[in-house]
């Protein structure tokens, strides 16, 4: 009986093991509000999440300057509800993906509906490795 206690007491506590990035004691901050690089293009490119806005920045040499003077030229507007993102991109279209954050909030991928990654930003200042 006591073995099968104590197998009991080993099988909950393997169990109840978290092995997400976000289990330690830190502050999650889970949200889009931002400045973010996107995987792939994170000398080029970045975007910033402001107020229901998602600016644009290009850099040809991996320095991005402020939003107020560096972004493109009409943002394009967002919503969130549950965590789906709504992007509208202009003329029609629009991305819509689900939000899986990581790492603290500080790595977010892009779900599209059929669980595919289309896009993986991460926080300015962080660094990031696969």
């Amino acid at each position: 009986m006591k073995k099968l206690f104590l197998l009991f007491l080993v099988a909950i506590s393997f169990f109840s093991c978290n092995n997400d990035d976000n289990s330690n004691n830190e502050q999650v901050n889970n949200t889009i509000i931002g400045r973010w690089h996107i995987v792939g293009f994170e000398q080029n490119t970045m975007w910033d999440f402001k107020n229901n806005l998602k600016y644009t920045i290009y850099s040809n040499n991996g320095v991005f300057g402020p939003t107020e003077s560096s972004a493109i030229p009409n943002p394009n507007p967002w919503q969130i509800e549950n965590e789906t993102i709504n992007i509208d991109l202009h003329f029609g279209n629009t991305l819509i993906r689900t939000l899986n954050f990581s790492r603290n909030g500080n790595v977010v991928k892009f779900m599209d509906a059929n669980g595919d990654v289309s896009h993986i930003l991460y926080r300015e200042g962080y660094t990031y490795t696969n």
